[in-house]
């Protein structure tokens, strides 16, 4: 053979051999595959027990992910950190009919033993693509979260996994069966989130409102701004115009302004503050002491022991206090007499 004859055989050899070798390879890869119904199915949920959400559903005809909205329980990241309590996974019956098919599937959840039945459609083979099926009903329902947390909650978190929120609303998530725990993110240091324990299982969908409650913070900064609002009411001889008690101070009182009257707080009322009706109490009742000008007489004290109710309401990083009711209440009166 001459050389001009043994030149092209010296690339068409290679070339040949390495298309072999990967038509051998592709096709070796298809087929360690799971391809039965059984093996797609077992895959599956195997898959599920090791919280490999995306490689799960790869076997199924559920989208990826990243294209579902609120698709945060079917990654990786967030199924991992789920309470899954999956094991011992086994196939059990297969039914096929023609490219559908059905396999009676257990498993263990937390110590129980539980069936379901995992239902497939054949995907058909394309080139170095062997048969394969797809799962049909992958175990996705949803969790409705509604966010309740005063304005003031600016994300939600599943086992550390963020997602955004706008306000107060419903926000509804797929999820794979687990436990899970949700919480809401403050943007104020008045206010914690308090972590909830939702469980997906059998389908079913399932709902958790979402709150925030005070934190160690709020106490001491409700009942700091209570105590000087009540203050701010006694300027040491009348009740200031700008107190919000000072319609309902004077009516605890069965005097009239023309009696000209003078006005002392002693004692104040000791105050502390309710985390769970976020609110401002007297744990110790004041004293308003309230004397009468007399001409003859002089002045005439009298004295109206009064209990006291604020609701807080947080504003940021600062508190609002509202009058419970009046905000005061009459627990003994005592009147002058001359």
């Amino acid at each position: 053979m001459t050389e001009a004859a043994r030149r092209p055989l010296r690339w068409i050899i290679p070339s040949a051999i390495a298309i072999f070798a990967i038509v051998v390879g592709g096709v070796a890869w298809a087929q360690l595959r799971p391809v039965s119904p059984a093996a797609v199915a077992t895959q599956f949920w195997r898959f599920l027990a090791d919280g490999k959400a995306q490689q799960a559903l790869a076997l199924s005809t559920m989208p990826d992910a990243p294209s579902t909205p609120n698709g945060l329980l079917l990654t990786d990241v967030a199924y991992s950190e789920a309470d899954r309590g999956i094991a011992d996974v086994a196939a059990g019956a297969t039914r096929t009919s023609g490219d559908t098919a059905t396999v009676e599937l257990g498993y263990t959840e937390h110590g129980t033993r539980r069936t379901t039945r995992v239902e497939l459609r054949k995907d058909h083979t394309t080139w170095l693509r062997a048969s394969t099926w797809k799962v049909t009903n992958p175990p996705i329902t949803s969790v409705t979260a509604t966010v309740a947390g005063q304005g003031h909650a600016d994300s939600l978190s599943v086992d550390g996994n963020a997602l955004p929120v706008r306000g107060d609303s419903s926000v509804v998530i797929p999820a794979l069966p687990g436990t899970y725990s949700f919480a809401l993110g403050s943007s104020t240091k008045l206010l914690a989130p308090v972590p909830q324990k939702v469980s997906v299982a059998d389908g079913k969908p399932a709902a958790v409102t979402l709150g925030l409650a005070a934190s160690a913070a709020l106490a001491p900064q409700a009942v700091a701004a209570a105590d000087a609002l009540i203050a701010g009411c006694f300027d040491g001889q009348s009740i200031a115009a700008s107190c919000p008690l000072r319609q309902a101070l004077v009516n605890l009182v069965p005097l009239t302004a023309e009696d000209g009257l003078l006005y002392k707080l002693s004692p104040a009322p000791k105050l502390a503050f309710d985390p769970k009706t976020m609110r401002v109490t007297s744990t110790a009742d004041g004293t308003m002491l309230v004397s009468t000008v007399d001409h003859v007489w002089g002045n005439l004290p009298n004295s109206a022991v009064f209990s006291v109710a604020l609701d807080v309401i947080v504003d940021g990083d600062a508190v609002k206090l509202v009058p419970h009711d009046s905000g005061v209440s009459l627990v003994n009166y005592t009147g002058a007499t001359a």
